[in-house]
């Protein structure tokens, strides 16, 4: 009878190797336990793709561009960050944890 071979990599004191943290599309930090999925072209404008951001970012996003502007920013390949507004909110935001979360002033 042949022998099994047993694979105990499982009972190990090491930690196991993780994935490297997927990082925000907006703000650049780790994300969270909750992800929000973002069209940078809006749908309505024949966008498909999607990017990870946090609820917060997505937040600060839709209170500061249209659809028409979110177009024009990605067309022009211009960043969301060049926005005084977003710009001020990335820098805010930079050492909040990952899933912090506050109220979003409405902007446009």
């Amino acid at each position: 009878m042949a022998r099994k071979i047993r694979d105990e990599s499982w009972n190990t004191d090491e930690p196991a190797e993780s994935a490297p943290a997927e990082l925000c599309w907006l703000c650049g930090r780790p994300l969270g336990k909750t992800v929000d999925r973002f069209h940078p072209i809006p749908k309505s404008r024949g966008g498909r793709d999607t990017v990870p951001v946090h609820p917060i970012c997505r937040e600060t996003i839709d209170a500061n561009f249209s659809a028409g502007e979110l177009v024009r920013h990605a067309e022009n390949s211009i960043p969301l960050s060049d926005n005084e507004t977003v710009a001020r909110f990335i820098k805010w935001v930079a050492n909040k944890p990952a899933d912090f979360h506050s109220a979003t002033k409405a902007g446009r």
